[in-house]
């Protein structure tokens, strides 16, 4: 076999008296995806940053990562976690592109491009993202500012920007987090293109289909050290009861428009939420589900139509009693970029339960200890900054922290994206008891299949803005549903390759 670009030997990282990860071997070829898999909180992210040589305030690192040469003969190219956060907000797409692109060219000594050539570069680097657009709207995309996009469609852009550096070595943390099922299966086409050309890829994901797809060797990292092996999958659970529908709904959308620089995102959007009832809604990146979701929590403003909560007109975030905060609350995406970096995560979670529920301190505190511990987030970890959790505990932590509002109505935006499957089922396990036992209504925006299919009184799907509820009684005629059924193939078991 060749020699490897990255070679990683006796890999320990710490933090304070806290070994995170230890023992780390690991080799990296040329043309070949390697697959770092496990639970949220195993040690997978700090492999990946440690590989990529990302400093990582508070942590200490040891051992060797050795690149094959010089360190700056093998360019490698990170896309972390939290991709989205990695793109300038103030910057439209284009122009962040198009920098790089000249970085590249005057560092490799390459003459001058015209326009032209520039724009197709950039659409082949999209396209290697799975971002495909089409060359008649590529102006339209190039010109736009990342807070136009959906969540999934900045981490791709994100990886756009990795792609623009044309690195050796490309380490992703979680790119298919937040993708729906047909963007995720041109992702993970772009990522096996890559391996064609020689480059090569580590893949952190607990994405069973991205393993399934494309790794060629998987390693199972838990507790902070590799395995050859999976842990046997946890037995099947039982779906829970299905809702019985009150008469009137708690929330309710009427005509909802929303427009963003002269383009409409919403279009006329109806749409009631029940006490005591779990509606899904699916839809691909960018089809406007996470702006319903935004609108019903008052982040964003609707140009016609009403948000109603029982029956009254809710104002928009800013105009919002302490009440009316705490009857909805808003689990967004992006969960990491909502906490402060300042303040430890124990201290921001029970902050929800003094400013809206009127509790003291230390009986909030006690109260936010019990949430996170309910959701795997033990009093150690909630004792950290937010910078020591992971993405998926910082998912869970969020939702702990609206949970603490004992809210009427619970939006959760994509909230299971960075979990395997036996935490994402105790985090629905635990929805459905809080949704039975306060008789709230939530609605869980998701691309995961796995929860309307086995979980949801309701799906609805989102195409353009516009809203359809569907019934899955019978085999679903929804062209939405019939593709992610399609590209995600549920239903089938699946084994993790161990190659």
């Amino acid at each position: 076999m060749t020699e490897p670009l990255i070679s990683v030997r006796a890999l320990r990282v710490s933090a304070g008296r806290t070994v995170l990860v230890d023992d780390i071997d690991l080799d990296v070829h040329a043309g070949e995806i390697v697959t770092l898999f496990g639970p949220s909180g195993a040690g997978k992210t700090t492999i990946a940053t440690a590989i990529a040589g990302v400093a990582v305030a508070g942590t200490v690192v040891e051992g060797s990562v050795a690149c094959r040469g010089p360190r700056d003969s093998v360019r490698i190219g990170y896309l972390p976690q939290h991709a989205a956060s990695t793109l300038n907000p103030a910057r439209r797409i284009g122009t962040a592109l198009a920098e790089l692109v000249r970085l590249r060219r005057h560092r490799l000594g390459a003459p001058r491009t015209d326009r032209a050539t520039r724009r197709r570069h950039l659409a082949d680097v999209l396209m290697a993202a799975a971002f495909n657009v089409p060359d008649e709207a590529i102006g339209a995309v190039l010109g736009k500012y990342p807070f136009e996009f959906s969540g999934g469609e900045r981490a791709r852009l994100a990886l756009a920007q990795v792609l623009m550096s044309d690195p050796d070595v490309l380490i992703v943390d979680e790119p298919t987090v937040g993708l729906d099922p047909l963007a995720r299966a041109a992702l993970l086409t772009g990522l096996d293109r890559l391996r064609g050309l020689g480059k090569a890829v580590v893949l952190v994901t607990h994405d069973t289909v991205a393993v399934e797809q494309v790794s060629d060797r998987t390693l199972f990292v838990r507790a902070g050290r590799l395995h050859d092996s999976a842990l046997p999958a946890p037995p099947a659970q039982s779906p829970p009861r299905r809702a019985t529908r009150s008469t009137s709904p708690v929330l309710s959308l009427r005509d909802i428009v929303v427009s963003q620089r002269r383009s409409r995102v919403l279009h006329g959007v109806d749409l009631e939420l029940y006490r005591g009832e779990l509606v899904a809604m699916i839809g691909v990146s960018g089809a406007g589900k996470s702006t319903i979701g935004r609108a019903i929590a008052g982040l964003v403003t609707p140009q016609g139509g009403r948000v109603m909560l029982g029956g009254e007109p809710l104002p928009p975030l800013r105009r919002r009693s302490r009440a009316h905060i705490a009857a909805v609350q808003y689990v967004w995406q992006e969960s990491a970029a909502s906490f402060d970096p300042r303040r430890t995560v124990l201290d921001q979670v029970a902050a929800t339960a003094i400013r809206l529920r009127g509790l003291d301190r230390d009986t909030a505190r006690h109260r936010a200890r019990a949430l996170l511990d309910d959701l795997g987030i033990d009093e150690r970890q909630a004792g950290r900054y937010p910078a020591g959790l992971s993405g998926g505990q910082l998912q869970r932590a969020a939702l702990a922290r609206a949970l603490g509002a004992e809210p009427e109505v619970l939006v959760c935006d994509e909230i299971t994206t960075a979990l395997d499957a036996p935490l994402t089922d105790r985090i629905l396990e635990y929805l459905d008891a809080y949704r039975h036992r306060a008789d709230a209504a939530i609605l869980m925006i998701t691309h995961d299949l796995r929860i309307p299919l086995d979980r949801a009184d309701r799906i609805v799907t989102v195409d353009a803005g516009r809203v359809t509820e569907v019934d899955v009684s019978a085999d679903p005629a929804d062209p939405i549903l019939s593709r992610f059924l399609a590209a995600d193939e549920v239903g089938h078991q699946r084994a993790i390759p161990n190659r």
